[in-house]
């Protein structure tokens, strides 16, 4: 486990019981509403959230159809304030670059600005492009920055926050992670404000 994995689980570790009031729980809110309204599910299907907080995404789209849902997520208080909250959804601690179902298990895969705290990103889109089905839906949720700010984010403040983040990404960088890894970047995504909620297709 590397330093910026430890420093994620002592920081949502310690928030997990009140995540919702944190600013993070407030950044991601955004985030998480926009993810739902974009995640059409149907009855029968499979949907896992990576890096699921404290489960409200993943139960949200729980309320949309009758799914078999799961979430996974590297802070063991977030998981165990997941199945102490919701019932009914199979929650376990995994990080987003091995998840542990077998090949075409999944409809589709949500993350909710999390993709950031990943020590290879590159991992997790080889993982849910193994786990989804073919036609499967990718949704990734994360803000992206322009240059300098993103020289910024990375090399300055996010090394002072010390909350676990890797590195941030440009729209280009992050475009060409699903362009790379199979996926075909559907129009109805929204990318407004510096704010990315990208849906994509597994190709059949």
């Amino acid at each position: 486990m590397n330093r910026n994995e430890k420093n994620s689980i002592r920081k949502y570790n310690g928030i997990a019981h009140n995540y919702d009031s944190t600013f993070e729980g407030k950044f991601t809110m955004r985030y998480r509403q926009k993810i739902l309204e974009l995640c059409d599910v149907s009855d029968g299907d499979r949907v896992l959230d990576v890096g699921c907080g404290n489960g409200s995404l993943i139960n949200a789209i729980r309320q949309k159809g009758k799914i078999e849902a799961h979430g996974i997520d590297i802070s063991p208080n977030m998981i165990e304030e997941c199945r102490n909250q919701y019932e009914g959804i199979r929650f376990e601690v995994s990080t987003g670059e091995k998840i542990g179902f077998a090949d075409g298990y999944f409809d589709a895969v949500t993350i909710c600005c999390v993709l950031h705290h990943l020590h290879e990103p590159q991992k997790f889109f080889e993982e849910a492009h193994r786990v989804l089905k073919p036609g499967g839906i990718l949704i990734v949720g994360e803000p992206w920055n322009p240059f300098p700010i993103k020289q910024m984010m990375d090399y300055i403040l996010s090394p002072l926050l010390r909350a676990g983040d890797n590195k941030t990404f440009t729209r280009r960088r992050l475009h060409r992670l699903f362009d790379e890894n199979g996926f075909s970047i559907l129009p109805d995504s929204y990318e407004k404000d510096f704010m990315q909620i990208i849906k994509a297709g597994k190709g059949i």
